[in-house]
């Protein structure tokens, strides 16, 4: 099977939907939002403060692209502190 037939065989429902992960500025102590983005990204330290100043400077940062699969058990855990997250 050449190429384009085998680009011809996948649907669009085999293809996976990249979303985003959105953090929101919201009002909680610095330490806590990059423990928690810590705990539930497993990123190490200076990653998680970077994505912590982004939000706090623009107001919102990426946190992760991937699927739903990937992105909602991370949501989750960011959500139990009420952190202000959003995915589209």
């Amino acid at each position: 099977m050449s190429t384009k037939e085998q680009e011809k065989n996948i649907t669009s429902d085999e293809t996976p939907v990249i979303r985003r992960l959105i953090l929101f500025n919201s009002d909680h102590y610095w330490n806590d939002v990059v423990l928690q983005l810590m705990k539930a990204t497993k990123y190490d330290i200076l990653q998680c403060e970077q994505i912590a100043i982004i939000a706090h400077t623009s107001g919102k940062a990426v946190v992760k692209s991937g699927d739903m699969s990937e992105l909602i058990p991370i949501d989750n855990v960011l959500k139990e502190i009420n952190l202000v997250t959003k995915i589209e």
